[in-house]
């Protein structure tokens, strides 16, 4: 009866685990299914999603400014900006954070996903919120430039800019103002801290930890990577001391190195911080608060911009309050804004066809195509294909550099006269003159300015970043001349043998078949000699068709307009053309009108 009385009671004891079990399974179910909780400054039904999924050039800019403006007109409550990029043009990448600054719409919010390396980096921190998915990189902004070793003093103006664009950033959305510094320039060696009462977290420099301490920091492992592993980043030079002279040529004042103001001398750093838009929310440390603070971490030793890292538990972003969430696809960033709509705003075909059209190699080909068309189309006027292919290629070179704000007006005005002064010279003064040279250096240079940015809306038109792109469009449009005048040679010496070209050309008939009637490309040395004289077959206006010798010839006026029937003497023969002028009415004709 015992026995039976405890296995009941056992039985009642243990009956409940099941339930409880159940119970708490059933409560975190619920939980995970819940909502999160959004807080009222983030919520949004309607979230729109801007891609910037590629290198970052003044296409992106302008394709970033009309996504925002159409985001704008569509209501959008919130926009997200999905980053994964290398990085890209300094003009371009300020154009964007600016936009994200002076959108309407305030809710705003950087997706790393995964990497925002450099210029992906200074926009993220424009945003007023940052997600990322696990694994991401961000950061290391370091001024570079891929094609050519960039001169300090040069890296030092443009470090100046974005410097105080990120501390702009900083003090706009509450970041770190010394630990975004790092992010853009070398040199800045700082240390993480805790107030011991309010939790308040920030990085200081050495002279603040001293100050607090009152002894040398410590330094050892740092907590973000001294090597940036971004492969366009330059080689860092070895870190230095507080009791290090620095390097003299990147500073005469070692007050830059000791603080973030990084490659910027005394004044500049005072200039860069004191002169921007919102008011530092810094606390402004002093003697007083010796004690008041613990060290958390070694962030930094300045051989490098700093680069954050979230992989599981190393999550670099989320440990210096960087970090909003983790986000690893859109369902997720829909629960991240309890959002009811999410739309992608991906760049449109035609931006993806004015970035291929912008490479430099699809440029120096629009090129040549452009002279060997325009060359075929005077050599044998009216053909009209060569002359439309000409046209096609023109217009591919000039619209895409228009749009992307790389040509204004005073670029396609010397295209345009280089082609009239070099039409002048084929057609109404015969030879190589003034026209001839003026025409090819208005060609050079107005096809060299849709290279460059526009020097009136271009942000640093004299900067490294200009110079280089002056440099190799000028390298692109020589090696396109001779390239196209490789191609006329070879069409000129070999157009009877050349597929699809030995169509246009005239040769003698065999007997019994009939003589086409367009002479185009013919090799006229061997069959017509100056002085052999003919008859105008069309009105040579300048350019037309004679008979001469029998043989009826592309031909061209050495002076004016000359008449259809008029006779005609070969005045001078080239490879490619004839040169005619006029001897007087046919006899024939003459005494009949008599």
């Amino acid at each position: 009866m015992l026995a039976a009385t405890l296995l009941a009671l056992t039985a009642i004891a243990q009956a409940p685990d099941v339930p409880a079990a159940e119970s708490a399974a059933a409560d975190a179910q619920a939980s995970s299914a819940s909502p999160t909780v959004v807080p009222a400054g983030r919520q949004a039904s309607n979230v729109a999603v801007i891609t910037i999924q590629e290198p970052i050039d003044s296409v992106t800019a302008r394709s970033v400014a009309r996504r925002i403006a159409l985001a704008e007109q569509a209501g959008a409550e919130a926009i997200v900006f999905d980053i994964d990029t290398p990085g890209g043009e300094v003009g371009a990448v300020l154009e964007i954070s600016g936009a994200i600054k002076g959108t309407t719409v305030p809710n705003t919010v950087a997706w790393i996903n995964d990497t925002a390396y450099s210029g992906g980096a200074i926009i993220a921190f424009a945003c007023r919120e940052i997600v990322a998915a696990d694994p991401s990189k961000m950061g290391d902004a370091l001024v570079v430039s891929p094609l050519m070793a960039l001169p300090e003093a040069e890296r030092q103006k443009v470090t100046v800019t974005l410097i105080a664009e990120m501390v702009n950033s900083a003090r706009l959305r509450g970041w770190d103002e010394y630990l975004l510094q790092a992010v853009v320039s070398r040199f800045i060696e700082l240390w993480y801290v805790e107030h011991l009462e309010t939790g308040e977290r920030l990085c200081i420099d050495e002279a603040e930890y001293r100050m607090l301490f009152d002894s040398d920091p410590p330094r050892g492992s740092a907590r973000l990577a001294s090597a940036s592993p971004n492969p366009n980043a330059p080689e860092a030079p070895a870190s230095f001391g507080a009791d290090d002279a620095p390097p003299t040529e990147l500073a005469e004042d070692a007050e830059a190195y000791q603080s973030p103001g990084g490659l910027l001398n005394a004044d500049e750093t005072a200039r860069v911080r004191n002169d921007l838009e919102q008011t530092s929310q810094r606390p402004l440390l002093s003697e007083a608060d010796r004690g008041q603070y613990q060290l958390l971490a070694y962030v930094c030793d300045g051989n490098a911009a700093v680069v954050f890292q979230k992989a599981g538990p190393a999550d670099d972003m989320a440990y210096f309050d960087l970090l909003s969430s983790t986000v690893n696809n859109d369902e997720e960033l829909k629960g991240f804004f309890g959002a009811e709509n999410l739309t992608r705003l991906d760049p449109s075909w035609s931006e993806a066809v004015v970035r291929f059209l912008m490479q430099f190699w699809v440029r120096g080909l629009l090129i040549v195509i452009f002279i060997v068309g325009l060359f075929l189309e005077m050599s044998a006027p009216g053909t009209s294909l060569p002359g439309i292919a000409a046209a096609i290629a023109l217009g591919m070179l000039l619209a895409p550099p228009y749009l992307a704000g790389m040509a204004g007006w005073w670029e396609i005005v010397a295209i345009l006269i280089g082609v009239g002064c070099l039409l002048v010279e084929i057609f109404v003064l015969p030879g190589f003159g003034l026209f001839g040279v003026a025409g090819i250096l208005a060609l050079f240079i107005g096809l060299l300015g849709t290279f460059v940015p526009d020097q009136s809306g271009g942000l640093f038109p004299n900067s490294p970043k200009a110079e280089r792109d002056a440099l190799w469009g000028a390298a692109t449009i020589l090696m396109a001349f001779v390239t196209a005048g490789g191609g006329v040679f070879l069409i000129a010496r070999k157009s009877g043998s050349l597929p699809f070209l030995n169509r246009f050309v005239l040769s003698n008939p065999e007997p019994g078949e009939d003589e086409s009637p367009l002479a185009v490309l013919r090799p006229t040395e061997e069959t017509v000699r100056v002085g052999d004289e003919g008859v105008a077959d069309t009105d040579l206006r300048p350019s037309g068709r004679a008979e001469i010798s029998g043989q009826l010839i592309d031909v061209v006026s050495g002076l004016g307009y000359i008449g259809e029937g008029a006779r005609v003497r070969v005045s001078s023969v080239e490879s490619l053309r004839v040169v005619v002028d006029e001897i007087g009415a046919d006899p024939n004709e003459g005494e009949t009108n008599t």
